[in-house]
């Protein structure tokens, strides 16, 4: 009975650590990928953080139909300068967003 609850806290301590670094995977690549799309398009810290926050939304689902969410709202963020920028570049850097998120998935 005391081995049953033992293996059953271990169990849970795992879980919660599992779920913890999955967190900060997903946080981390958000993180790159908004910093690789600031340098790209030249945002402000502002919108490097709201397309953080973005990416974050769509890593935590990763559907077709997010994708298509995400990018309007990374979109809307943009000026019309930085728009032009990303329409050059959205494919290559949604393609690099899709790895990493397969990555994590993987994990």
């Amino acid at each position: 009975m005391k081995i049953n609850r033992i293996l059953i806290a271990f169990t849970a301590v795992f879980l919660l650590i599992s779920l913890n670094l999955y967190g900060q995977d997903k946080s981390q690549v958000a993180e790159d990928m908004a910093v690789k799309l600031q340098q790209k398009v030249l945002l402000s810290k502002d919108q490097t953080a709201k397309v953080k926050d973005v990416l974050i939304s769509y890593l935590g689902s990763n559907a077709q139909s997010s994708r298509d969410s995400a990018n309007k709202s990374i979109e809307s963020i943009l000026d019309k300068k930085q728009k032009a920028k990303y329409d050059i570049i959205k494919n290559d850097w949604w393609s690099s967003v899709q790895k990493e998120a397969a990555k994590l998935q993987g994990k």
